[in-house]
């Protein structure tokens, strides 16, 4: 199919083309793009591979996606399989299947409840991690939530105020494809005002109001206010900062 309008674009069944600027662009059989795409709206139905940067208003993801390249959008939801090899930027983003990014992830908020895979930092306003995650960088979010359904790992978190708890009964059929047995945080460094956490193993936490809740390792806790420690934790060392 060739690019002879620039209102919509919708690909059935095996199909290839350009890039360029749409209204629309509509996926819904196997499709190949080559080339920058510029839309409105970003449907894609089954399985696409786009060589080139995606720039839209509002991207859904159902099927499979591999972007060899940037995408930028206001509003990502994925339910099936991105792979980005490049960086994302959004607004809202959330996922509820499985998405791997090569370099930076940013934007407002994000909202995970599958699975995650950052190679470089992720940086927003606000993060509700409710699946499992591997961010190689640094997490940097105002606010950070995290549900534990798997094994996470992050090199560091900083933030303002920072909670991790262990998932209770799944209701999001999480645990259908995510490996549960080992519902646990891995991380470098934590670095907080407010930190609450739960079965975290991190080698330096630092706050200024800490809490080490149940099934957390930590090796060093440096706290500016107030340190409080599970029974059912490990702390190797506790310093107050002056």
């Amino acid at each position: 199919m060739n690019q002879e309008t620039k209102e919509a674009l919708i690909l059935s069944g095996s199909s290839e083309t350009g890039g360029g600027s749409f209204s629309k662009v509509e996926i819904n059989g196997s499709g190949k793009i080559t080339g920058d795409v510029h839309c409105e709206s970003l449907e894609c139905n089954g399985s696409a591979k786009v060589y080139g940067n995606i720039t839209s208003e509002y991207t859904v993801i159902r099927g499979s996606m591999n972007i060899q390249g940037d995408l930028t959008s206001d509003k990502i939801e994925v339910h099936g399989n991105s792979d980005v090899s490049g960086q994302a930027a959004f607004r809202d983003m959330e996922i509820k299947g499985q998405v791997k990014v090569d370099q930076s992830l940013k934007g407002d908020h994000i909202l995970l409840e599958g699975m995650i895979k950052v190679k470089g930092d992720c940086e927003v306003e606000a993060a509700d991690l409710k699946g499992a995650f591997t961010i190689d960088g640094l997490l940097n979010s105002d606010r950070v939530d995290i549900e534990l359904h798997g094994k996470s790992k992050v090199k560091e978190i900083g933030g303002e105020t920072i909670t991790v708890k262990r998932s209770g009964p799944s209701i999001l059929n999480l645990d259908k494809f995510i490996k549960t047995w080992s519902k646990e945080l891995h991380a470098e460094l934590i670095e907080g005002d407010t930190i609450n956490l739960e079965y975290t193993k991190a080698k330096v936490i630092r706050g200024n109001n800490v809490e080490i809740g149940p099934g957390c390792e930590i090796e060093l806790v440096e706290y500016g206010n107030d340190l409080q420690v599970s029974e059912k934790a490990k702390v190797g060392k506790s310093t107050k900062l002056q």
